[in-house]
């Protein structure tokens, strides 16, 4: 790589050994990853080499995606060329080093309380949507077995769609008195496949007896006013509905944000939001009527749901979490991550 430096040019100067200087490698104990130290450390050092040059250079062997995704996502180095030595391939990276670590790690990453499923905490990272658009640092996050949410105050249509295109499902969170994004990749998921739909006799009883009908569409307040006086807290707020909105009037087309409802003499009674990528359906959030004389109006208002899917030709029903019994008894199955990644990116192409 040294011998190579002549041949690169950043910053406008010629490499070589007087204006640039070989970085790492850095380790860091498993307990400590994630948690900001590697920033502090490259910060320091990079700080004081600065006194003496212009530029950092290091590689990275392309068979170690954890340090490939450390030094691209969380340092903000740049790939100036791909080299093989003796049999292995390499990354080279530069990096300015007048320039700070452009996120510091308070800003970067925090800690909170596993969002409805425990209180230990741990730390959640930044991911930007450059990161979303990068296959080579997805693949590490997808391997990632430990980490399932992320954060972003990014509330664009294009951040919303890019993350629910990899495969997340977002939710909402409070940091500093502010609401984020927070993107869920999750460790599993409940797919309903048609053919697998159970509806129980229950339900049978009240499709016969009641001439429902699903109401698939746009009431955005309605069902979101809806959920908050089901949920005594929920992740669907004003922010969230407001994505929602922005992505239903952007141009990009390939991502279509719904609602699905049923109501008994014009009043709404069970309804969700869902979102359609090609030929998948996801669920988000619902609500169901708790008023007596309504039991299993929520369920109904799935296999009406599901059923109306399958007759549009839908690949699947993607429930997200897989934890609630209501799903599985739906007939749904849970898929671990990496298969449902496989199914998911055959599907909404």
């Amino acid at each position: 790589m040294i011998e190579d430096l002549h041949n690169l040019e950043y910053l406008g100067q010629t490499l070589n050994t007087q204006n640039s200087y070989q970085y790492g490698p850095v380790c860091i104990d498993k307990k400590f990853r994630g948690s900001g130290l590697l920033e502090v450390l490259f910060e320091t050092a990079r700080y004081e080499m600065s006194k003496r040059f212009d530029i950092l250079v290091t590689f990275v062997n392309k068979n170690n995606p954890r340090s490939y995704t450390a030094h691209k996502r969380k340092l903000g180095l740049t790939v100036i060329k791909e080299f093989e030595f003796k049999g292995n391939e390499y990354y080279e990276f530069v990096y300015d080093v007048s320039k700070s670590v452009n996120i510091s790690s308070e800003e970067k990453v925090f800690y909170t309380g596993k969002p409805f499923v425990c209180t230990v905490d741990y730390p959640i990272e930044y991911l930007s949507y450059e990161d979303l658009l990068d296959e080579l640092l997805m693949e590490e996050i997808y391997a990632d077995k430990e980490k399932n949410y992320y954060w972003t105050d990014d509330l664009s249509s294009a951040y919303y769609i890019a993350q629910a295109k990899a495969g997340f499902i977002a939710v909402t969170m409070e940091h500093e008195n502010k609401v984020i994004l927070a993107p869920e990749i999750q460790k599993s998921y409940a797919i309903l496949n048609f053919k697998d739909l159970h509806i129980s006799r229950k339900v049978k009883k009240l499709l016969k007896a009641k001439n429902l009908q699903l109401e698939i569409g746009t009431s955005f307040d309605e069902v979101q006013e809806h959920i908050k006086r089901f949920h005594s807290f929920t992740w669907l707020n004003k922010t969230y509905l407001n994505a929602l909105k922005s992505v239903h009037d952007s141009e990009d087309t390939s991502m279509e944000i719904v609602t699905a409802l049923i109501r008994d003499k014009g009043k709404a009674i069970a309804g969700e939001f869902g979102y359609i990528i090609g030929n998948t359906y996801t669920s988000l959030a619902a609500f169901s009527s708790r008023e007596k004389g309504y039991e299993n109006y929520g369920t109904a208002q799935l296999v009406l749901l599901a059923q109306h899917l399958e007759e549009k030709g839908f690949a699947f029903l993607n429930l997200g979490q897989s934890f609630m019994p209501y799903k599985i008894d739906l007939g749904a199955k849970v898929y671990e991550r990496k298969i449902f990644l496989e199914m998911w990116k055959k599907a909404i192409i």
